[in-house]
């Protein structure tokens, strides 16, 4: 058998040793001078001294070496019961003895098992008593000197006392516990939350462009199908701007990449500041930016595009110290309804792009909602815009 630590024994096999230990031998006080006042013979004395002073020690290493130490303290306790049966029933019945003994033992039980521990407690004393009297035979001799009824009181007096002390002592401990919980879990709560805002962080930098802060691609391929359906729901057309910057390379050969990086940002910052609320703006490809215009029209939407194809021709530009020339040539597709499929509307767009670079760039290119430029991806004509 493997030695466990008295400290790591079940709390209720040590407190109900402690109790049992303190207040059986203060009782057994009680039994010797009733044994006194009475003439008992040498027998009994051993017996009291067995069952009042040994016993519980014995039952104690039983329950703390149990696999179920709480089950096994309940059965002690249930054992308890039956000998008080025994010495009640074996004393003829004392009055103020007998009611200290079924007392103590049902308080125990229902400590730990409500009322049905009250109702197992008197059964275990009935089968003691009735054991008792079926072996001896019956006796009733239920007085008691008024000095063994005084310490009867004293001992269950002092019974009680422990008992209160030691539900005090859990109480006590339930709060600390409940309270070190409640801080934990504001604790916990509190980490939650941050990871919760790294999560959120994390996913936003998943979604954004590093070097001009717009939303990419893979933001892009989950909010576009999000925007047709909500606007085919709201029975709203949801207009795509694919914009390029022209010669772009030539920027980047003439001046350097530094400077190539600040006209990105330059015209990211400028279509953020045309944008409404509803509006999304993402970097599509290196010199590519793609616009989500929510309930806007393809004719509405070409006059958008015009808008900053002009801004961006008038402006004079500065990229990293030095003046350059950045126009855009700019495609504008229409989705009417959730029959267009993403990639169907970007390929209407770029088909559109590409008309406007072919007819000279610095110019926007729009392509008719047409029911052939549907779910199939058929191409619909692309209209030059003058």
């Amino acid at each position: 058998m493997i030695a466990i630590p008295a400290a790591l024994t079940h709390w209720v096999v040590r407190m109900n040793h402690r109790n049992r230990s303190a207040s059986w031998l203060i009782f057994a006080v009680v039994l010797a001078t009733h044994f006194l006042e009475h003439g008992h013979g040498a027998w009994t004395w051993w017996l009291m001294a067995l069952q009042f002073l040994v016993y519980p020690h014995v039952v104690y290493l039983r329950a703390r070496h149990a696999e179920d130490p709480l089950a096994a303290e309940i059965q002690n306790l249930l054992l308890d019961n039956f000998c008080f049966g025994l010495w009640a029933a074996g004393l003829g019945f004392p009055l103020w003895i007998a009611y200290t003994l079924v007392i103590c033992g049902g308080i125990n039980l229902t400590a730990f098992r409500a009322f049905k521990g009250l109702l197992q407690a008197l059964v275990a004393v009935a089968a003691g008593a009735a054991l008792m009297v079926a072996v001896a035979g019956w006796r009733f001799t239920p007085d008691t000197s008024l000095r063994v009824s005084a310490m009867s009181m004293l001992c269950l007096s002092i019974y009680l006392v422990l008992f209160a002390r030691d539900a005090h002592t859990r109480t006590v401990a339930l709060s600390a516990t409940r309270a070190r919980l409640r801080k934990s879990e504001a604790a916990l709560q509190s980490q939650l939350q941050a990871v919760e805002s790294l999560q959120e962080q994390l996913t936003e930098q998943a979604h954004r462009d590093p070097l001009t802060g717009l939303h990419n691609r893979r933001y892009l391929n989950t909010a576009l199908p999000r925007e047709i359906d909500a606007c085919a729901r709201d029975g709203a057309a949801l207009a795509l701007l694919l914009l390029d910057l022209d010669h772009f390379k030539q920027i980047n050969d003439r001046h350097g990449h530094a400077a190539g990086d600040d006209v990105l940002c330059q015209v990211a910052a400028l279509l953020l500041q045309s944008m409404r609320p509803s509006d999304s703006c993402c970097r599509y490809g290196g010199e590519e930016f793609l616009l989500l215009l929510p309930g806007m029209g393809l004719q509405t939407a070409v006059e958008r595009a015009q808008a900053l194809r002009q801004q961006v021709a008038e402006r004079r530009w500065l990229a990293d110290g030095q003046s350059v020339q950045v126009t855009l040539s700019i495609g504008v597709a229409c989705a009417q309804d959730a029959g267009m499929k993403p990639a169907a509307l970007i390929d209407l767009a770029d088909r559109a792009l590409y008309q406007a670079k072919a007819d000279g760039r610095n110019r926007v290119c729009a392509a008719p909602a047409e029911p052939q430029a549907r779910a199939d991806g058929v191409a619909a004509a692309v209209t030059p815009v003058a």
